[in-house]
């Protein structure tokens, strides 16, 4: 019997003929050889499938084929194939430097017997913060590193984790399918929920494109946001009454900053999908209401702030000048 493989590799791939190749090599290429790889060709209508069948040759890939169902379906049905004892999941438009595996497979030897439910490293991408503390989070310190992911915007990627298999399989933690954003993060903090400790390591091996046609470019209408707080608020409500007696202020401000900025977004979408003034005035007297951390202000974007500025003058004034953003195609 084949011995089951340190870790499992996940990759979605959807119309991706023309950076997956470097994505496969990139993984073929690890000095760590104790893997799998699982792709996921989400009914692609380019040439992904043709480009896979020149990789049929790697006794470490396997390829499944399946009609398109979105990101989240693709990441599901690998899951349910996996066999690894840790879980790792690539963008089919990124790549990782030789040692990724190798960082992971080192903490874990180095881990003294200790259990290990996660292990996060740092990506290489200029938009998201750097984690500043490493080493072993026992539960008693898991409030302050959900601070610190939340904080440096983390806590809302796969791609710098390292996943227990055991974990997602008897939590049955899978991703929510039929939306087009923050399922990875919803799939985290569903995981951070079941989970008692995570090691953080001081290493960035993994390169994450910033591609300008990518879902996240993309502007998403008011009744997916709306469900997206849904989801939201109520897993960020489960991990906080999980930690209650614990100090949770710094991870409740970037819960704020984060919830703030998706109320803003909700708001400006309205404009798009053509709300009456009514009912945009409304939803700016709701967020209105929000309470949200003190000290908020600082941690936000200029788009937020400006936003946040224009939100906080009467509904009436409020309205006229996001409107006036609105046709200037500010937002």
């Amino acid at each position: 019997m084949i011995p089951a493989p340190k870790f499992s590799i996940i990759i979605p791939a959807w119309n991706a003929q023309k950076t997956l190749r470097r994505t496969l090599i990139s993984v073929l290429q690890q000095t760590c050889d104790d893997y799998e790889v699982i792709v996921v060709n989400d009914g692609s209508t380019d040439g992904t499938a043709a480009l896979l069948e020149e990789f049929s040759y790697q006794p470490t890939i396997r390829v499944i084929n399946q009609p398109n169902g979105g990101v989240s379906a693709a990441r599901n049905r690998a899951l349910k194939q996996a066999q690894g004892d840790f879980i790792i999941f690539l963008d089919a438009d990124d790549w990782v430097e030789e040692t990724f595996l190798a960082s992971f497979q080192q903490s874990l030897d180095n881990s003294h017997g200790r259990p290990v439910d996660l292990i996060v490293g740092n990506l290489v991408d200029d938009r998201i913060g750097s984690i500043r503390k490493y080493g072993y989070f026992a539960t008693q310190e898991m409030p302050y590193l959900l601070g610190e992911l939340e904080m440096s915007d983390n806590i809302g990627y796969l791609h710098n984790k390292c996943y227990s298999r055991r974990v997602i399989e008897v939590n049955h933690l899978y991703f929510l399918e039929g939306i087009s954003m923050s399922e990875d993060l919803l799939f985290n903090l569903k995981y951070f929920y079941n989970i008692s400790n995570c090691l953080v390591i001081d290493s960035a091996a993994y390169h994450y494109e910033n591609v300008m046609d990518s879902l996240s470019k993309k502007r998403v209408q008011y009744n997916e946001l709306k469900a997206r707080k849904q989801f939201l608020t109520g897993l960020y409500d489960t991990i906080m009454s999980k930690y209650t007696h614990r100090d949770l202020d710094y991870f409740l401000k970037g819960v704020s900053k984060r919830v703030l900025a998706l109320d803003m977004q909700i708001v400006t979408s309205m404009y798009h999908d053509s709300f009456t003034h009514n009912e945009i005035s409304r939803e700016i007297n709701e967020i209105k209401r929000g309470k949200y951390s003190k000290g908020i202000f600082i941690l936000l974007n200029r788009n937020e702030k400006l936003k946040y500025i224009i939100m906080n003058l009467n509904s009436f004034a409020a309205y006229y000048c996001l409107y006036a953003l609105y046709k200037a195609r500010a937002f």
